[in-house]
């Protein structure tokens, strides 16, 4: 399964009383982790502001959806904390076994053009949900603030 999905992407905010809660829609599993990578983009920074100048990708193993969906976004979150880079595009490429292979387009932060929404610090298996539904697949993400 091949998805490509820009930032912001299409999500909902789900009520919590402390933490951000949202859920992603997509018509298959890479979908539904380009767009919750773009969902977390958003919710972390302006993503119209991000120009396409450079490339990083990522690539994860784990059988079970549920922990490949965590380490996915946590692998995000890394990136925009650590090594400041901001994705705009995201392709992602999944195979039948677990395997995840995306590519980010994006820039490092520049303090003068972006500025921080909100601070995340990971990605949670609190209230974790991923189903299938007549349209596709759908999860609730649960991000600890």
């Amino acid at each position: 399964m091949k998805a490509r999905c820009t930032a912001p992407g299409e999500y909902a905010m789900l009520e919590h009383t402390a933490d951000h809660r949202i859920e992603v829609k997509g018509r298959d599993v890479a979908q539904l982790f380009a767009r919750s990578g773009a969902a977390l983009a958003d919710l972390l920074y302006d993503p119209a502001l991000v120009q396409e100048a450079l490339r990083r990708s990522v690539r994860l193993h784990e059988k079970d959806p549920d922990v490949l969906l965590v380490r996915w976004l946590n692998e995000l979150i890394y990136l925009r904390e650590v090594e400041e880079f901001l994705w705009k595009r995201i392709e992602v490429e999944m195979d039948e076994e677990g395997g995840l292979e995306a590519a980010l387009a994006g820039e490092r932060l520049d303090p003068t053009r972006h500025s921080a929404r909100v601070g995340l610090k990971a990605a949670t298996y609190h209230q974790l949900r991923i189903e299938r539904t007549p349209e596709g697949v759908s999860a609730r993400i649960l991000f600890d603030v």
